[in-house]
């Protein structure tokens, strides 16, 4: 018999406010650089009464936060034909009506070429859906995205970038960003380096491409030197520096949202939380306001976290 996937009954981490809510498993993408399909096989989505169910046990656990998690969660279907946003809106409604103290839902990892306009509406529409998103680029080259099989092209992305924007006006967006795949050329690097200063992204996650057995991009020809690999990381590293610095900054000042997470390991007498776009910011505060929302005024920036004064 061919194995079943099943999902655990919960993820929940004592005395966690945050914790992530698995509603996928597998991929059908075949990116040509990844193992997941191989390893993890097809993509099997979680009966919607299950999830529900996790969500009230998170909520008497007194969670606050949820991360839905997937390969790609915007595949998500259902036995009935249930799309992700139509999983989302449930979920919220859902969470409406049993008073859940479950006020932020986030997810990861989401493919561009699945991103829907349906979706940017729930994003918009839904106050408990956060405007912090993770949406892997992997590239600027629409030649380097074709090989790695991606799905979507540049101006895709972008124009998926500028729908965001358009109709959620106070996104923040951060990535994945791979250099040095097999037949990357200081043009295609030169597209990829111009795609983040475009966009500019909060932060990213960046990398050189590492060969791994038994996927097509680790038999391509003109596999890229080590050595300019790393050259081209940094140089990306260096952009994107400069790019959350600029991005950051611009929020000092401002009054936000703050689930209060944890007592600061630099300052006993502060806390550190979390913004509705997933910034971590330092605050002075009781530790009896862990685990509650808070407003918090952003005094400064320190390194890529922001220094703050609780609100009275």
């Amino acid at each position: 018999e061919e194995p079943v996937y099943v999902f655990a009954e919960t993820s929940y981490e004592e005395g966690a406010f945050s914790t992530f809510v698995p509603i996928m498993h597998g991929c059908n993408n075949f990116c040509s650089y990844c193992i997941v399909p191989y390893v993890r096989g097809r993509e099997v989505s979680r009966p919607i009464e299950q999830i529900l169910h996790e969500l009230d046990v998170l909520a008497g656990h007194g969670v606050k936060e949820i991360t839905l998690l997937g390969q790609n969660v915007n595949s998500y279907k259902g036995a009935d034909g249930m799309n992700f946003q139509a999983l989302l809106k449930t979920i919220c409604r859902h969470l409406e009506q049993t008073n859940s103290p479950i006020e932020w839902i986030r997810f990861e990892s989401s493919n561009p070429k699945d991103f829907s306009d349906e979706l940017i509406e729930v994003i918009a529409q839904e106050k408990r859906v956060c405007t912090g998103l993770h949406i892997a680029v992997q590239h600027g080259s629409n030649s380097i995205l074709k090989a790695m099989n991606r799905k979507y092209t540049r101006e895709q992305y972008l124009l998926l970038v500028q729908k965001l924007r358009s109709r959620v006006p106070e996104i923040q967006l951060t990535t994945d960003i791979m250099l040095g795949f097999p037949g990357e050329t200081e043009e295609d690097f030169e597209q990829a380096a111009s795609l983040m200063k475009e966009v500019e992204f909060e932060s990213a996650f960046m990398y050189y491409y590492n060969p791994r057995e038994g996927t097509p991009a680790a038999k391509m020809q003109n596999q890229i030197p080590l050595e300019v690999k790393k050259e081209r990381l940094q140089k990306i590293i260096d952009i994107q520096l400069g790019i959350t610095r600029k991005v950051m900054e611009k929020q000092v000042g401002r009054n936000i949202r703050v689930l209060a997470d944890i007592i600061s390991r630099d300052n006993a007498k502060e806390l550190l939380g979390k913004t509705e776009q997933n910034e971590r910011i330092a605050f002075e505060a009781p530790v009896s306001l862990i685990g509650k929302f808070v407003q918090v005024h952003i005094d400064s920036l320190n390194g890529n976290t922001f220094k703050g004064s609780l609100v009275q």
